[in-house]
């Protein structure tokens, strides 16, 4: 099994490492960026990981820094968008209440891992 890593940056689109293609069984991570200024964000998961509620991330404790979610077994092959919500750069300075919404995309595949 496998583990996807959804990096979520301040300034920068979602990076999946090593790519958004994921197999029943393997685990998806969402971590901050902290490097890039990433102090919270809000996950609303695709329907493909066994857990689906909304995942809160923040820098206040390693508890929350990051979340790992399996991908449930049953899992229909297909396309799986989610949006990931953090404080926008130009408004975090002035009010710090407005998101921006970063959207995200995992591909549920029966393929083997590329080597």
């Amino acid at each position: 099994m496998a583990i996807v890593t959804v990096v979520i940056s301040k300034n920068r689109d979602l990076v999946y490492l090593p790519s958004n293609k994921v197999r029943h069984g393997d685990t998806v991570s969402f971590a901050l960026n902290v490097v890039s200024g990433a102090s919270d964000a809000t996950v609303n998961p695709p329907t493909c990981l066994e857990g689906t509620e909304q995942i809160t991330l923040n820098v206040h404790s390693l508890h929350t820094l990051n979340r790992e979610e399996p991908v449930a077994a049953g899992a229909a092959v297909g396309s799986y968008p989610f949006t990931v919500l953090v404080p926008s750069v130009e408004v975090a300075r002035s009010h710090g209440l407005e998101l921006e919404t970063k959207n995200g995309n995992l591909e549920v595949t029966t393929d083997p891992p590329e080597l």
